[in-house]
């Protein structure tokens, strides 16, 4: 037997017919079934000719509800899931929000959408390395307190905030603009892989529903929605992520911002907000202690500094609070790295380190600036790589990476 929910969910998997136009229909005619088994005519008179059209071409024939049962058969067996707004799993917070979705078509591990904390991180497509530096490293930590990372699955920042989340140990949810089994962009697929697999990729729309522009501001209202705050990495002027914050503002959550270098045109938007009242972030301990309330954040500090004590002692050796810099025997060399891994320093590699910041420097002005040989320099380099404090931005210049 067909049921109200087959139909709705065949609905949302047709291409032509987009969410907007879908509840407009569900509301004129009443129901899925209704709309399934309307007269094509009536259409014209609630969205556009083209797609009204189109639309009653696709719904017209006998067989409409062997073509439904079809759908809902293929769901299955590609191994997608949907929940609908009146089921139990449906997110409470994403229920409070204007016009939420009607399905969640999804893939993975749907526990995740009712887990307590939920945080958005969205961001430029065409970050710069600092975004992306900055963008990992907050959704690690945030991973590691148990807050769920939820973004967008694009390019820059969303593609670093999903990564730092799946780095840190945590959990992350990528909201799609497109069909819940389309991978975009293609360059993305083994992050979606991973998600599909481990961690949950989400859509209101069905199978094989394409990247049509319009799909993606849409999706915002979701990724905000299911989240306490959204934090907003890099964005210009006039950018999507922008859209993003303004809806979260609408839905009464709080807003983060990465600070930027002035002059800096994807910094614009952030800085702009800042001004403008957003949480700026330096530290993610800001945002935790913010999403938890004091008390519950000095537990949770409280419960971390007991589970490093006991786990990450290190026999003969005396480690200090992760900074900025070193500690130790400045006339032995030894030094305790800011990841808090215990090393040996070499004068010259000292040296090299001393003379990178975040501001990327060039090779040949790193060997003149520690007056070290080319060759020693690149030794250096390397091992500094290898321990995370360094990253090669681009072709022979270098950076500090964030701690």
């Amino acid at each position: 037997m067909i049921t109200e929910r087959d139909y709705l969910l065949f609905l949302a998997g047709i291409n032509e017919l987009g969410t907007v136009s879908l509840s407009t229909l569900i509301e004129h005619f009443g129901s899925a079934r209704a709309v399934c088994k309307a007269d094509a005519e009536e259409f014209k008179l609630l969205i556009t000719g083209n797609m009204a059209e189109k639309l009653g071409q696709l719904l017209s024939g006998d067989d409409i509800e062997e073509r439904v049962y079809r759908y809902k058969e293929r769901i299955k067996e590609e191994g997608y899931g949907y929940i609908m707004l009146d089921d139990p799993e449906y997110p409470e917070r994403l229920k409070s929000i204007i016009d939420p979705p009607r399905i969640i078509f999804y893939k993975g591990q749907p526990d995740i959408l009712n887990m307590p904390y939920m945080i958005a991180m969205v961001g430029s497509r065409q970050a710069t390395e600092y975004g992306r530096e900055a963008a990992q490293h907050i959704a690690s930590g945030l991973a590691k307190a148990g807050v769920v990372v939820v973004s967008g699955l694009a390019y820059g920042i969303d593609t670093a905030s999903h990564k730092g989340a799946i780095k840190g140990g945590g959990k992350t949810i990528g909201v799609s603009g497109c069909g819940i089994n389309y991978i975009y962009p293609k360059g993305n697929e083994l992050l979606y892989r991973k998600m599909y697999e481990e961690h949950l990729v989400i859509s209101e729309n069905g199978l094989d529903i394409p990247s049509f522009a319009y799909n993606f501001p849409l999706r915002n209202r979701i990724i905000s929605g299911l989240c306490q705050g959204t934090i907003v990495v890099e964005a210009r002027e006039r950018s999507g992520s922008l859209i993003t914050a303004d809806q979260a503002l609408l839905q009464g959550r709080n807003i983060y911002a990465v600070p930027g270098r002035l002059n800096d045109p994807l910094s614009a938007g952030t800085n702009r907000l800042i001004r403008n009242g957003a949480t700026l972030v330096d530290d993610v301990d800001v945002i935790l202690e913010d999403l938890m309330g004091v008390s519950q954040y000095e537990q949770h500090c409280a419960n971390k500094e007991k589970k490093e004590s006991l786990t990450g002692a290190v026999s003969g050796s005396r480690r200090n609070k992760v900074t900025n810099n070193y500690t130790g025997d400045n006339t032995s060399g030894g030094r305790i790295c800011e990841r808090g891994l215990l090393t040996q320093f070499s004068v010259a590699e000292e040296k090299i380190y001393e003379c990178i910041s975040s501001d990327p420097i060039f090779i040949d002005d790193i060997v003149k600036m520690s007056g070290i040989g080319l060759a020693m320099c690149i030794a250096g380099l390397i091992k500094l790589k290898s321990l995370g404090l360094i990253a090669e931005v681009e072709r022979g210049y270098y950076q500090r990476t964030i701690r």
